[in-house]
């Protein structure tokens, strides 16, 4: 395993096949890719470097160019500030990193820095507004855009879901959870999955998404809620994106967020019953990546009682809760 001094030596090999002059390297952290910011002499003139290492999924070169040349696509297409990528030397929007640091190449992208703050709280219903209206300007984009050829990108149908039931299964199978309790999980994804599969895919509920949009993944900037983080992208109905963003909001800011992204973005007729499935799937999605790590699988363990009564069991029901 890299150490951060490692990561600061690909981070530095990479930059010089960039035409950026740089003054230092700030560590930010590792999640999915390890994280650098660039920093110039230029203080409003910052990058960032991401090294892509997720072990979540196998991310080929042509998966990572898929996203940024979505986001390139956003740049040039709408108004939104979004973090457009930088293309080296060669022209090429992933540089390919060769060390004996690893067995493995090493890929490397740039993106221009994206100003602003993390919140660190819910939203204001103002607030709110701007960040249905930021998602409705992407599905609006998304909706119009015609993805290139060898364009690939992970695809948010059943499969995903069971996918992510699996994993999060391990913690039954580690006795964190009895299976008494997982079944009721059981049985709202195949209650999803009856959803999707039967739910059918047109170009205005379906199409490249964000996929991740919580409150770590947009910055406020004067007010304007500005998008960072597309790594997750991929095909999936808007309304699962939407289902994912509302983990994070309270069910007052959830009708203020659908008022507002409806007034750009038509909504399906049955759009609260399919919002509460994706919303479960959701769940489902994050306890299972959050699982991954064995620092938060007894936090984890905890809280599933309470989300099993407030949502399994009311879903399993067909009693609503999203809004309530």
């Amino acid at each position: 395993m890299l150490s951060e001094e490692d990561y600061a030596k690909v981070a530095k090999e990479a930059i010089h096949q960039y035409p950026i002059i740089w003054e230092k390297l700030v560590y930010l952290g590792k999640s999915d890719n390890v994280t650098f910011q660039v920093q110039t002499n230029d203080a409003n003139q910052k990058f960032l470097i991401k090294i892509h290492i997720s072990t979540i999924s196998i991310q080929s070169k042509g998966n990572i160019t898929s996203e940024l040349i979505w986001l390139e696509a956003l740049v040039k297409d709408t108004n939104l500030v979004v973090p457009a990528p930088v293309r080296n030397l060669q022209g090429d929007l992933v540089t390919e990193i060769s060390t004996h640091l690893s067995e493995n190449t090493i890929m490397v992208t740039i993106h221009h820095w994206i100003h602003g703050s993390v919140l660190q709280r819910e939203p204001t219903s103002n607030e709110t507004e701007n960040l249905a209206l930021l998602m409705a300007a992407l599905h609006k984009h998304s909706m119009q855009w015609n993805a290139p050829d060898g364009f690939n990108r992970p695809i948010y149908n059943s499969d995903h879901l069971y996918s992510s039931l699996h994993q999060l299964k391990q913690l039954v199978n580690l006795e964190l959870i009895s299976s008494e309790v997982f079944v009721h999980v059981e049985e709202s994804a195949h209650k999803i999955a009856n959803v999707i599969q039967h739910h059918k895919r047109l170009p205005s509920n379906w199409g490249v998404i964000h996929s991740d949009l919580h409150e770590s993944n947009y910055v406020f900037y004067d007010d304007t809620p500005q998008p960072i983080d597309f790594s997750n992208c991929g095909y999936g109905f808007y309304l699962f994106d939407m289902a994912e963003t509302f983990l994070h909001l309270s069910p007052d800011n959830r009708k203020v967020f659908i008022s507002s992204y409806s007034k750009v973005n038509q909504l399906e007729e049955n759009y609260v019953e399919l919002l509460e499935a994706f919303f479960i799937w959701s769940i489902i999605r994050t306890f299972a990546f959050h699982s991954l790590n064995p620092n938060e699988q007894q936090t984890l363990a905890a809280n599933f009682p309470s989300v099993i009564e407030n949502y399994f069991r009311k879903y399993l029901k067909g009693e609503n809760f999203l809004l309530n």
